[in-house]
């Protein structure tokens, strides 16, 4: 787990819900307090969609499907009280960062690897985070994961 202050907040929340650097992540959670608290979970709801489409659904919406409604929550001439968002690695990326550093672990050992972004008082932090199936005191891709968030998301 490392910790990164943001210095440019601006430049990295424009970022975050105008470009499409996070598109591909899923969103976990987001805790957002405005002149209302909203809570959203990621996690989709399966049962809201016919058969076909539930086969087609992964099981958390994607950071780019969700973030024009999180801007639209946000955007205006006052910033946030706070938010936390958490943000995970999809699924083909893990495949991916796992085959390319030659880990000793398996993709599907792998729970989530996590953004965890927060925002309070003017301050910008941005938190990794890795989450396994299986015990091991291994901490390679913990690193990698570190090391991943550092060089292409901050």
């Amino acid at each position: 787990m490392k910790n990164y202050e943001i210095e440019d907040i601006k430049s990295y929340m424009n970022d975050l819900l105008s470009g499409d650097k996070f598109d591909s992540f899923y969103l976990y959670e987001l805790r957002l307090k405005t002149s209302l608290d909203y809570y959203i979970n990621g996690n989709l709801n399966k049962d809201f969609f016919d058969e076909d489409e539930r086969a087609e659904k992964e099981d958390y919406v994607s950071w780019g499907h969700i973030k024009p409604i999180v801007f639209e929550l946000i955007k205006g001439k006052r910033l946030p009280i706070s938010f936390k968002l958490i943000l995970m690695f999809n699924k083909e990326n893990i495949i991916r960062l796992v085959e390319m550093n030659n880990l000793p672990i398996k993709p599907e050992d792998i729970t989530g690897l996590f953004m965890n972004i927060y925002y309070e008082a003017g301050k910008l932090v941005v938190t990794t985070g890795t989450s396994l199936k299986i015990f091991t005191l291994d901490k390679t891709l913990e690193h990698i994961w570190d090391d991943t968030v550092g060089k292409y998301y901050i």
